[in-house]
């Protein structure tokens, strides 16, 4: 079913990833590299090579592969390619182990003018992205809450395990919300981008969760820096 296709195509881009130096090496530059990152979280690397592996397109199957590929937002309709091409890319998991949302970072600095760096495969029907590294956060009071998924796997290798991300400053999905009401958090550390965009989020997210009754805090690092930026300037060489 979809649900297995999806677990096939994490674990093809897992295995991907470990045979390709461009996104080690990427992951380096960014200071990831604690040895268990890639595989606790199933990183992966789409590089264009999925298709290739694929049977030819049937033309009588309502269950052909390449259609159902498309049907989950790996393929493009339009053209059949990998939607993530390009890309380190992150999947996130709900309680039952199962691909919610599987996130897309290009890598590449020879991008086209006007190439998004951030996609995200957007399953039809399933509008809520879930809630990434889920299950750590059972049983936490204190929960870290980032922008961004780079950012929060930086406070993850650092060894705050309970740390999560909202997908952009812009937006705190409901989803997030209720898993913070039903796991019983009682504080959130905001640690969104220190620019305008982060401060308007942080307030916004501070609003919705006093709603709840979660208290927030700010985690503020120097004026234009994120969580990756600045744990890549303190850290030691």
């Amino acid at each position: 079913d979809d649900r297995q296709l999806l677990r096939e195509v994490v674990d093809y881009y897992w295995h991907t990833l470990e045979r390709e130096p461009g996104p080690r090496d990427y992951l380096r530059r960014r200071g990831l590299d604690h040895p268990e990152l890639v595989s606790t979280f199933k990183l992966g690397y789409a590089n264009r090579s999925l298709a290739y592996r694929l049977p030819p397109k049937s033309k009588t199957r309502d269950d052909d592969v390449r259609g159902r590929l498309m049907k989950v937002g790996i393929l493009r309709e339009a053209t059949g390619h990998e939607h993530l091409c390009g890309s380190l890319t992150i999947p996130v998991f709900d309680e039952n182990g199962d691909v919610v949302e599987l996130y897309g970072r290009k890598i590449l600095d020879n991008l086209r003018a006007g190439t998004p760096k951030h996609l995200y495969i957007e399953r039809k029907g399933r509008p809520d992205r879930g809630v990434w590294n889920l299950m750590s956060l059972v049983g936490e009071e204190e929960v870290i809450l980032c922008e961004a998924l780079l950012d929060a796997l930086t406070f993850w290798q650092a060894g705050y395990t309970n740390v999560t991300s909202c997908y952009g400053s812009d937006v705190l999905p409901q989803g997030h919300i209720d898993a913070f009401v039903r796991l019983g958090v009682k504080r959130v550390l905001i640690a969104f981008d220190r620019d305008a965009a982060g401060d308007s989020g942080a307030e916004m997210v501070k609003a919705k969760l006093a709603g709840v009754g979660i208290g927030c805090f700010r985690v503020k690092f120097p004026h234009g820096m994120d969580a990756n930026e600045f744990a890549l300037k303190v850290r030691p060489s």
